[in-house]
């Protein structure tokens, strides 16, 4: 669904792609988020930052979660 939520001449466009801010995208791991952060790239999102490792890193890392 990435492609259409990004996609503003798209039905489902979602307006917080829209905006002018960094987009981070994260999921478990870091392998999903770093698929989505690939395709958001090559649609022209920027700038687009993927969390490495993903939320399990993050949190051995001591990250702050809420």
């Amino acid at each position: 669904m990435m492609e259409f939520h990004v996609d503003p001449q798209s039905p489902a466009h979602k307006p917080e792609f829209a905006q002018d801010k960094t987009y981070v995208f994260y999921c478990a791991s870091g392998g999903r988020s770093a698929l989505a952060a690939k395709v958001a790239i090559e649609m022209g999102l920027n700038p687009v930052i993927n969390l490495s490792g993903g939320i399990g890193a993050w949190s051995k890392a001591n990250g702050p979660l809420t």
